[in-house]
């Protein structure tokens, strides 16, 4: 478990950077998080997770059957594997978009994910003048590590 700091009066701090890389106004702008108030975010942030490992899965599977389908050649100029190859390349295509979303919706709440992704998510913060990362994994009722 993380060690936090405590304030003169008695609450756990820990001060969050913000992970916002676009050149806007809110570039130079700084979130603070508690473990608490981190974990008060875990509602949105296990739909985002659950949305994104869903649709991971699923790409995947989508990947695996155009492989297969484009390792025969014999079958892939019939009329029916071209539909079914249009179906899955246009269903890939929505499913990617949707991810990308996902990861957009999760990366403005100003939290990181484990690459390669594992449904792990970390609250970048810092801690003793230090850059940390507050961790949260599927499964967690709060935010632990």
């Amino acid at each position: 478990m993380i060690a936090s700091v405590r304030s003169v009066y008695g609450d756990t701090m820990v001060r969050a950077i913000s992970n916002d890389n676009e050149n806007n106004a809110n570039e130079d702008r700084e979130v603070t998080f508690t473990p608490s108030r981190a974990t008060k975010m875990l509602p949105l942030v296990r739909r985002i997770v659950g949305d994104i490992l869903s649709l991971q899965a699923s790409i995947r599977i989508q990947s695996e059957q155009l492989q297969e389908i484009d390792s025969l050649p014999s079958t892939i100029q019939l009329p029916d594997y071209q539909e079914e190859v249009s179906d899955i390349r246009s269903s890939l295509a929505v499913e990617q978009a949707r991810l990308d979303a996902c990861l957009s919706e999760l990366n403005s709440l100003g939290v990181q994910l484990h690459q390669p992704f594992s449904g792990t998510v970390d609250f970048p913060a810092v801690w003793n003048r230090r850059p940390i990362c507050l961790c949260w994994r599927p499964g967690d009722a709060e935010v632990m590590y």
